[in-house]
């Protein structure tokens, strides 16, 4: 009864995947869907930058919003079952109590956060598609209750479906923005994460981010605490990239930052280039890596003769690469290509991955 009830679920989710939903509607019905065959109590469903793996926004279910300490766990803890471990491997879920030998002390995450708020069970699944990885969730158990294997395998089943479930939401359409963008902002962090100074750009890429309050007082946009923290974490430098409220891309670089204090960060924010947004782009619509270098010269204006020798091809083969190409991107000839899938998403008219906390009922 259960393996029949998992295959509906299997198959309404990927349903629900080619619908293009908004990410936060996608989550919630992706939700509803799961909790027939894995009942949950609590959740946490993240957007993931696929080229640095960065978690870029969350959607706690069912949990209270604290969006600092996930991060410092994350980058910071050595702990079990981390998102970038769980996407780099041939298994994209996991069971907490599997990883810690049925000791779950041993995890700081379980220490520090779950067994205060009552859990016991954690999930943690990576949704990885064509070897990108676009989110992550971890599905929380109250104790008694444990997962199951059955159910582990389960969610690794389902993460290419969501990973192409929050690939497609990453396309949708969104509103646009009128006013010409900031120029490049900064933040430097302190040591014990507080702002220390920003710059007047800053606080206007802050708001980009969907930030409301007071930079000295009130939390930060997730983002740019998951990148401070990975800076942090590797003494160097770090990158994520995130649609804003406008629809432009925001690109934010963290850098460890020198001076008396230890554990200084600094964040520059600032509007994507092309050549920064259309590796993603293209990675977003399933292009292989052949098709993403020829796309790269198409978007940098060779012909098609100079494509084929570029890429050691014949002429004919590049043709047959940019039929697949147009059919992945829903386009018919170079010039949509370049005028309305890229430069659509490097300049305003992409969706907000602006995500708030939810509860289920």
């Amino acid at each position: 009864m259960k393996q029949r009830s998992r295959e509906r679920v299997h198959d309404d989710l990927v349903r629900l995947a080619g619908a293009r939903l908004p990410l936060a509607s996608l989550i919630d019905e992706a939700g509803r869907l799961i909790a027939r065959a894995v009942p949950y109590d609590g959740a946490c469903w993240h957007t993931v930058d696929p080229a640095t793996l960065i978690d870029t926004s969350f959607r706690a279910v069912n949990l209270p919003s604290e969006g600092i300490r996930l991060a410092r766990n994350e980058y910071l803890d050595h702990d079990y079952n981390r998102w970038v471990e769980l996407a780099r491997s041939r298994r994209h879920s996991r069971v907490l109590s599997e990883a810690t030998a049925g000791d779950l002390n041993r995890s700081p995450r379980y220490r520090e956060f779950l067994r205060p708020a009552g859990f016991l069970g954690e999930l943690r699944t990576s949704f990885v598609v064509d070897g990108a990885c676009w989110g992550c969730v971890a599905f929380f158990r109250a104790a008694p209750d444990d997962f199951s294997s059955q159910e582990r395998d389960f969610a690794h089943e389902l993460a290419a479906t969501l990973g192409c479930g929050f690939r497609a939401a990453l396309l949708q359409a969104g509103g646009t923005a009128t006013a010409p963008p900031p120029g490049p902002g900064l933040i430097l962090l302190d040591g014990n994460r507080r702002v220390e100074s920003l710059t007047p750009a800053a606080r206007r890429w802050l708001d980009e981010l969907g930030f409301v309050g007071e930079p000295t007082h009130d939390d930060l946009p997730y983002v740019l605490l998951t990148v401070a923290e990975r800076a942090r974490a590797a003494a160097g430098d770090a990158t994520a990239r995130v649609p804003g409220l406008s629809g432009r891309w925001v690109v934010l670089h963290a850098s460890a930052a020198s001076g008396r204090q230890p554990g200084r960060v600094a964040v520059i924010l600032q509007g994507a280039t092309p050549s920064s947004i259309a590796p993603l782009i293209a990675a977003a619509y399933g292009l292989t890596k052949r098709e993403r270098e020829l796309t790269e010269l198409v978007l940098q204006g060779y012909a098609t003769g100079d494509i084929a020798a570029r890429l050691f091809i014949s002429p004919h083969t590049v043709q047959e690469h940019l039929k697949s190409v147009f059919a992945k991107a829903g386009v018919h000839s170079r010039r949509e290509l370049v005028g309305k899938v890229f430069v659509r998403h490097y300049e305003p008219g992409i969706g907000p991955l602006v995500i708030e906390a939810a509860t289920t009922e």
